[in-house]
């Protein structure tokens, strides 16, 4: 019987068995008092039903009662119950073990609820794994790794290092850096553009706005990969198109870019590093290009569900007889010299001030706003 792996993120679950990823399903659920709905079902209705939707459950993962609880749902773990179960079901409930790649951020409270919220959806675990290392392991990187991911409601960066075994160092939450955010405003960038170009407002009416955040992505990803896309519905008989191009959704994007950037800028403290992003952050119109000079080099795309094809690449060093334990360590697919720092010490390279991290040259660094004062 094979093993199945499940990716975990507030942003949406993802599950893979052998080379194929055979089920995501987003992170929203619909507290209908008509039925609860989970997953693909209830971001298909989201913008039509925004008063009854839940995105948080997996973010706030705990046992303390919701705001609008429902007698099948009384509480976030009770979601994600919920959600586990049916991602279970759409995967193949025929697995004789399975691995959890779990947010580098939680702590001991959340990874004992998924324990539970595991065994009572009837999956048999067999271990945990931090996803920044699962996702990782396997790449030809150098010694030094930083992970970032893009979630719903934030981002996650994770430096990872080690020659043989790439271990988790450090980790770094952006709380205000989220998809959510980001695709708010990007959505606004074209439905502003369709006021102006074709006069139809595709945020004015729920059924076009729920039609846009569905082809978001998409569009998203064209854009970040050649620059431009056409942004097109059909409306009410009609249909409505305009060019999105990448430095209007790297505007909108500036001031979570911002914080991006000096998030890495920080970590890598000048040092040599390989930046990996999720498939979810490299679909981010002109951000790879920000970070890369964060980074001091190009970033690297990992694909949809690299973190679950990671876990089963190393299902035999992850998976536990015993008490499980989180797995935050890997044996790196191609190992990685540490790099010799030079004689004498290595030379500082970057002066951060409030917040911002600006590089030493030959030239003078001035903060202030009168250089030739005394």
């Amino acid at each position: 019987m094979p093993t199945l792996a499940i990716e975990i993120a507030d942003a949406a679950l993802d599950a893979a068995v052998g080379d194929a990823l055979v089920a995501s399903s987003p992170g929203i659920a619909l507290l209908d008092p008509a039925g609860i709905t989970v997953g693909a079902a209830a971001a298909a209705s989201a913008r039509l039903k925004p008063l009854l939707v839940m995105d948080r459950f997996w973010s706030g993962l705990s046992t303390q009662p919701l705001a609008r609880a429902l007698p099948e749902a009384r509480t976030p773990a009770d979601l994600a119950w919920l959600h586990v179960r049916q991602l279970h079901a759409q995967a193949g409930a025929d697995a004789d073990a399975v691995i959890l790649a779990v947010p580098s951020s939680w702590r001991e409270a959340e990874l004992g609820l998924v324990a539970g919220i595991a065994g009572a959806a009837g999956l048999p675990l067999g271990g945990i794994v931090d996803s920044a290392v699962a996702g990782c392991a396997g790449l030809e990187a150098g010694y030094r790794v930083l992970h970032l991911d893009v979630d719903l409601h934030q981002s996650t960066l994770v430096a990872l290092e080690g020659e043989q075994t790439l271990v988790r160092r450090e980790v770094g939450v952006a709380t205000r850096v989220g998809l959510r955010a980001l695709m708010g405003a990007c959505a606004q960038v074209v439905g502003e553009s369709m006021v102006r170009r074709t006069r139809f407002d595709p945020l004015h009416q729920a059924a076009s706005e729920q039609a846009l955040h569905d082809a978001l992505p998409g569009w998203l990803e064209s854009v970040a990969a050649t620059g431009r896309t056409e942004a097109a519905l059909d409306f009410g008989g009609r249909r409505f198109a305009v060019e999105l191009h990448r430095d209007e959704c790297t505007l909108a994007a500036e001031a979570w870019y911002t914080q991006l950037a000096d998030l890495v800028a920080t970590t890598a403290r000048g040092e040599p590093v390989t930046l990996v992003m999720t498939r979810r952050a490299a679909m981010l119109p002109g951000l790879a290009e920000r970070l890369a000079r964060a980074a001091g080099s190009a970033p690297v795309a990992l694909p949809a569900g690299a973190a679950a094809f990671g876990a089963l690449a190393h299902g035999s060093t992850i998976r536990s007889d015993g008490a499980l334990a989180l797995v935050t360590g890997l044996p790196r697919g191609c190992p990685a010299a540490r790099p010799v720092q030079p004689a004498g010490g290595a030379r500082a390279t970057h002066l951060v001030h409030g917040g911002v991290a600006h590089t030493l040259e030959a030239e003078p660094l001035v903060i202030g706003s009168d250089p030739a004062a005394p």
